[in-house]
C-alpha cells in the first residue's frame, strides 16, 4: 500500500522525509504538509487508499540529505529545491522527490547541472515564480511603529516568501527591533539584538495592533506629493502592483483604491 506522508511542512522537515523513504524504502503516493491550521495539505482530503505516515523532522537526516544534495549538484539546486517548496503548491513535494530520484540514480553524472531536465524545468519556474514574488515584496514592506517602539509590518503574499526576505531586512535594519508578519499563514519573523526568530501571534487579528500613525501619514503624504493626478493610468498600475497587496500598502488603502 502506498504511503500518504505527512511532514511540518518545513524544508528541514521535507528533507527529513525523503532521508527516511530512502532508508526504509517507502512507497510514496503522496504529501501532507501539516502548516499548523489543523488540516494537512492543502485542507482537500486525501487519498483513503493510502496510509498515513508520520515523519518528524530530524536536523542530522536533513543536514544529511542537504550533504547528498551538495555532492550530486550543487548550493545553488539546493536553494532551488527549498524555493520552490515554498510555493505550497500542490504535488510539489512529490514534483521534488522524483527529481531526487532521479539525481542520486547516478544514471547520467551530469543530471544535477542539467536546468532543463523534464524533472527540474517544472521547478525552476516554481521556483523562479516564488522568489519573483520575494523580490518585489522586499520593495512593498510598509512598517509603523507597534508597542514597545517595534517596527511592524504585515504582508499576505501568495507563496510562503517570508523566510526568503529575512535576510535583506537583518541587513538593512540591523540595530532595530522589528517584526514581519504573513497573516495569510499567521507567522512572522522577529528581529532583534539577538537575532531572528519565527513568532506566532495567537488570537492575533488583523489591524488589531495599536499601531502609531507617524509612518503611515508619511506614505501617504509621499504617495501624494509624487502624484501627478493627469497621467494616472489605474490599468497600468494594477498590471504593477497587483491589487492582492493593496491591503498592507498605507498609499493605497480604501480611499486611494479608486485611482
Amino acid at each position: 500500500m502506498s504511503l500518504s506522508i505527512q511532514y511540518d511542512s518545513s524544508f528541514e522537515g521535507f528533507l527529513s522525509a525523503v532521508f527516511e523513504i530512502y532508508r526504509q524504502h517507502l512507497d510514496v503516493g503522496e504529501f501532507r504538509p501539516d502548516r499548523g491550521d489543523g488540516n494537512l495539505g492543502d485542507g482537500t482530503p486525501g487519498d483513503i487508499f493510502m496510509q498515513p505516515f508520520r515523519i518528524e523532522t530530524s536536523e542530522d537526516a536533513a543536514n544529511r540529505l542537504h550533504r547528498a544534495i551538495l555532492n550530486f549538484a550543487s548550493e545553488e539546486v539546493y536553494n532551488l529545491l527549498h524555493a520552490a517548496l515554498l510555493s505550497e503548491e500542490p504535488g510539489v513535494e512529490m514534483k521534488i522527490l522524483a527529481y531526487l530520484k532521479k539525481l542520486f540514480s547516478g544514471t547520467d553524472p551530469n543530471y544535477g547541472r542539467n536546468p532543463a531536465s523534464a524533472e527540474m524545468l517544472p521547478l525552476y519556474k516554481i521556483a523562479q515564480s516564488v522568489r519573483r514574488e520575494a523580490g518585489g515584496l522586499l520593495g512593498l514592506v510598509r512598517f509603523a511603529v507597534g508597542p514597545d517602539n517595534v517596527l511592524y509590518a504585515e504582508i499576505e503574499p501568495r507563496f510562503n516568501v517570508l523566510q526568503l526576505m529575512e535576510t535583506h531586512f537583518s541587513k538593512r535594519f540591523a540595530n532595530e527591533k522589528w517584526l514581519i508578519y504573513d497573516s495569510r499563514r499567521d507567522y512572522g519573523i522577529y528581529h532583534d539584538e539577538f537575532g531572528v526568530q519565527v513568532v506566532n501571534l495567537p488570537g492575533y487579528k488583523s489591524g488589531s495592533m495599536d499601531l502609531k500613525d507617524a509612518f503611515t501619514d508619511l506614505w501617504k503624504e509621499f504617495y501624494d506629493s509624487i502624484a501627478i493626478k493627469e497621467r494616472e493610468n489605474p490599468k497600468l498600475l494594477r498590471r504593477c502592483l497587483p491589487v492582492r497587496y493593496w491591503n498592507h500598502l498605507p498609499e493605497r488603502s480604501v480611499r486611494f483604491a479608486a485611482t
